[in-house]
C-alpha cells in the first residue's frame, strides 16, 4: 500500500470512528491522529499509524484496577500507538506593545476581555475582498452567543488595550465546522501587513506532512520551531460550558529536546513551513513538560471561513529574528 493510500485510509477511519473513542470516558482518550509511532516495543511496524493520546500512560495492571479500557493494539491494517498528551487552549497574558502597522505574532483580544491571544495574520474575504484578521475562536469570539460586530483591540486587554486601540470587528467563525477559528474585519485605524513578527512575510499555503519542519511567531513565546509528528487528528476540548470536537489537528513537537514550542498566549499564531514560509497550521492548544503544540490544517480553516491568505510583500517591516525574548523587545 502506498503512503498516500495509507494516509487516506487513516483519514477516513479518523473521520468516521475517532469520535467514538474521544467521547467514551472508559478509554480516557483526549486526541486521536495519524502520525509517527513512539512505541517502546521494538520490532513493530515503524510506519505512521493511528495514535491515541491519553493524559497518562499506565501499565496493564493499573488499567485493569482503574477500570480504564485499553486501546486496541490493532485496528484494521494499522497497529495502534498510545502516547501522553492532555492539551489546553493557550490564551493568557503578560505585557506587550502596540504595533502600527499590525502584523502576525502580536497581542490581541476582544475589547474589555481579561485574556489575550495572538493575531495570526492577514486574510481577504473571497466575496467582498475585505481585509481581515484571522485568529482563533477562543481569542476573537470567546463566548457562546457572541454576535458579529464585537470590537477587537490591539494590544489585548491584559496588555493595556482600551477603546482607543480597537482595530477590527468580529465578522464570523468556523466553530460550527469543527474548527477553532474566526475572522474580524479591519477598521481604518491601522493597516495590517503581510509580515510575521521577526519572521517576515508569508508566501502562501501548504498542507501538513509528517516530518515537516515549522516555525511560528507567537505572543507569549516569540519565535519557536517544531516538527509535525501527527496529522489529520481530532481532539476534544472544553470551551466554556460546552465540549467541542476539533478536526484537522496536527501535533507539533520541538525539533530540539527540551526546547519550547508554545505556551499560554500563543493561541492564534500561524505555523509556517520553515523553508518556504508557506502557512501550514493555525495554532490553538498545547501542553508543557514536555512541550507539544496543536494546530489546525490552515487550508481547512481558510475554506471554512471563505477567505484567502494575502501574500503581497509589505512595504516595510524587515524580518529580524530576536536575540532576546519577545516581552523584552516589545
Amino acid at each position: 500500500m502506498s503512503d498516500t493510500l495509507r494516509r487516506a485510509r487513516a483519514r477516513m477511519w479518523l473521520r468516521e470512528r475517532a469520535a467514538a473513542y474521544l467521547f467514551d470516558p472508559s478509554y480516557g482518550v483526549t486526541t486521536v491522529d495519524y502520525g509517527t509511532p513512539v512505541r517502546e516495543q521494538s520490532g513493530r511496524d515503524p510506519r505512521p499509524t493511528l495514535r491515541f493520546h491519553v493524559p497518562q500512560k499506565h501499565d496493564v495492571f493499573t488499567l485493569q484496577s482503574s477500570g480504564i479500557r485499553p486501546v486496541p493494539e490493532q485496528i484494521g491494517e494499522f497497529e495502534t500507538d498510545v502516547l501522553e498528551g492532555s492539551y489546553r487552549l493557550e490564551t493568557s497574558g503578560s505585557p506587550a506593545g502596540r504595533f502600527d502597522p499590525l502584523r502576525g505574532g502580536i497581542s490581541i483580544s476582544r475589547l474589555h476581555d481579561h485574556l489575550l491571544g495572538t493575531l495570526g495574520g492577514l486574510v481577504r474575504d473571497r466575496t467582498t475582498g475585505a481585509p481581515m484578521i484571522l485568529s482563533n475562536w477562543h481569542v476573537l469570539v470567546v463566548a457562546w452567543g457572541t454576535l458579529p460586530g464585537r470590537r477587537i483591540c490591539q494590544p489585548a486587554g491584559l496588555d493595556g488595550g482600551r477603546a482607543r486601540d480597537v482595530v477590527a470587528t468580529l465578522a464570523g467563525n468556523a466553530m460550527a465546522q469543527g474548527l477553532d477559528a474566526a475572522v474580524a474585519t479591519l477598521t481604518d485605524t491601522r493597516a495590517l501587513v503581510n509580515s510575521q513578527l521577526y519572521l517576515g512575510p508569508v508566501t502562501g499555503v501548504a498542507r501538513p506532512q509528517i516530518g515537516m519542519r515549522l516555525t511560528k511567531s507567537g505572543r507569549r513565546t516569540g519565535v519557536t520551531d517544531g516538527i509535525i509528528t501527527g496529522v489529520d487528528g481530532l481532539t476534544k476540548l472544553q470551551y466554556g460550558n460546552q465540549t467541542r470536537l476539533i478536526r484537522g489537528v496536527m501535533r507539533i513537537e520541538p525539533t530540539t529536546s527540551g526546547a519550547r514550542v508554545s505556551d499560554r498566549g500563543d493561541s492564534g499564531a500561524w505555523w509556517l513551513d520553515d523553508t518556504t514560509h508557506a502557512v501550514v497550521g493555525l495554532h490553538f492548544a498545547g501542553k508543557t513538560r514536555p512541550d507539544v503544540g496543536l494546530a489546525m490544517d490552515m487550508q481547512l480553516v481558510l475554506d471554512a471561513l471563505e477567505v484567502d491568505i494575502v501574500t503581497e510583500q509589505p512595504t516595510r517591516m524587515p524580518a529580524l529574528r530576536p536575540a532576546l525574548p519577545m516581552e523584552v523587545l516589545t
